[in-house]
């Protein structure tokens, strides 16, 4: 009995930290579902819009991604060091890092949208790029990254250190889809068929107004909400299957009371 009420405690405990430590993601969920996919040329501009298309880079051109090389619009990096705790490993991130450039979103309605991704939450599946370890040393590139960052691949013995880099990255011809502030600004003048007139172009920016922030991500909406989902659902199943064990604790200790 002490033992079921024991694991009951625990599962109870865990499932409610992942179920409110993913409440945010719940309410970003509600939010995408809540708000209808807009055309860029049609788009007000003047709140929170939807939109979907493909990147492509702007004139402040490229980032190249420090592991792999590859030409990006954002790209986040992270090194992890496995260490030990006892009888326990785990993986220290030493450090992220993250460079981008603004971009275009082209949905072929017409017109590009304008996307300035620093601050944005971005979501991407993390991509592994490189490792190193006993018998296997970091590339050069990877070693004289580290370097310019105050770190090394190897301990103060020479030994090489259990490493892995780690990239994220929104490239050109990528899908977008956004979700996020927004407001219109003058954009080149466009020909209407008989002269030349003033256009504006779509822009998005967690610095626009208080509507929130700017999500980001290479998925398709239907696979963002149901990551976003996956957690809070895991988190409730949880908390029931603690309170469950919790009561059959109890349901036990009571029986074995009146039989006594």
């Amino acid at each position: 009995m002490v033992a079921l009420f024991i694991i009951g405690g625990v599962l109870f405990v865990i499932g409610v930290v992942v179920t409110l430590s993913n409440v945010k993601n719940f309410k970003r969920r509600k939010r995408i579902l809540a708000t209808p996919t807009s055309p860029i040329i049609q788009a007000p501009g003047n709140g929170v819009v939807e939109i979907k298309g493909r990147i492509v880079p702007s004139e402040q051109g490229l980032v190249q991604t420090p592991f792999s090389g590859r030409h990006a619009v954002w790209c986040r990096v992270t090194v992890q060091e496995l260490r030990s705790s006892g009888r326990n490993r785990y993986w220290h991130t030493l450090l992220t890092e993250v460079d981008a450039r603004p971009f275009l979103v082209d949905d072929g309605s017409g017109q590009m949208a304008r996307v300035a991704p620093h601050g944005a939450n971005v979501m991407l599946d993390k991509q592994s790029v490189a490792s190193s370890g006993t018998f296997n040393d970091a590339a050069s590139h990877l070693e004289a990254f580290l370097q310019s960052r105050g770190l090394k691949s190897t301990s103060w013995l020479g030994l090489n250190k259990s490493m892995r880099y780690e990239e994220e990255v929104l490239a050109p011809n990528d899908s977008l889809y956004a979700l996020g502030p927004s407001r219109r600004e003058a954009g080149p003048p466009v020909h209407d068929g008989y002269r030349m007139v003033p256009s504006t172009q779509l822009v998005m920016s967690h610095e626009i107004g208080p509507e929130g922030e700017l999500l980001l991500t290479n998925k398709s909406e239907e696979e963002l909400v149901g990551k976003l989902l996956t957690g809070f659902v895991v988190g409730l199943v949880v908390t029931g299957l603690g309170a469950l064990a919790g009561l059959a604790a109890v349901a036990v200790g009571v029986v074995e009371f009146l039989e006594l």
